[in-house]
Formats: C-alpha cells, structure tokens, sequence
C-alpha cells in the first residue's frame, strides 16, 4: 500500500503570488489589511496619502496611493513596495510594474502596486514620490515595515 503525505504549502507556491495583481487574484477581499497609512502633504496641506495595504489570506503585501484631487499636468506619482527578509531586500514591486495599474499621472487619482509574498520571515514597506515633469522628486512618504 503506497503512503501520500501532504507537505504544508512550500516557499516556491507562496512566493508565486510575487508580482501578481491584488484585484485579480482577489487577495484585495480576503482579509484586507491596511498596515499603515502615510499622509502626503504639500505646502502644509493634505493631499493624499500612501497606503501599505495586504491580504492575512493570501499571506501579501500591496501598496496603494490616493491623491484627494487629480494629478495635476505637472505632477506623476508613484508607489513602490520592498520587501525584506531579515535586512535582506528580496524583491520590490511599483505601480509601473506588472500587476500594478502604471503611474499615476494627470487627471488621476490613485495607484496600486503588484503584490509580494509577506509572510515570516519576510516583511514590508511602501514609499511613494512625486516628481516633477523633469524627473526630480519633490515629496516622499514611507510607511513602516511589517
């Protein structure tokens, strides 16, 4: 009689939720979880904010950025997530790469990222900038690491 044992779900299964999107896996509405948000301010008033945003099911980790206006012409944004094992940067995903939905750029308002596998013993954090039509970065916001 052969015996089958069931091993728990391995590293390389997990880590192929790396650079998926986050709405069409559906990780967004299992056990969504919103780490922490990082308010964005410019010349002292609030105009959006950063998210580091998950999934407790998926076992994931997505950044989000919203802007309370649209961007205007001579603005783009982006968000970008690390993630880390011990100090260790493994992987990193942005709104520009695949399984996010591109840079937010004028008349929007919001971007996400891919997502990346969070679970012990990796972790991770999101940063966004907003640059200028000349490339250079003109207001940054980084959440924690979890």
């Amino acid at each position: 009689m052969d015996c089958f044992a069931i091993a728990p779900t391995n590293k390389t299964y997990a880590l192929s939720y790396d650079n998926t999107n986050p709405y069409s896996t559906g990780c967004v509405n299992k056990s969504p979880i919103t780490y922490e948000t990082e308010y964005i301010y410019k010349n002292g008033v609030k105009i959006g904010y950063a998210q580091l945003k998950g999934s407790a099911y998926c076992h994931t980790a997505w950044g989000y950025l919203k802007f309370y206006s649209a961007a205007p012409y001579d603005y783009y944004a982006n968000v970008w997530v690390d993630s880390f094992n011990g100090t260790t940067k493994r992987a990193f995903t942005s709104c520009a790469s695949s399984g996010g939905n591109g840079w937010l750029m004028k008349g929007q308002t919001s971007c996400y990222t891919a997502q990346l596998w969070n679970l012990d013993p990796y972790n991770a954090l999101a940063k966004a900038g907003i640059y200028s039509p000349s490339g250079a970065l003109i207001i940054s916001a980084n959440t924690g690491g979890y």
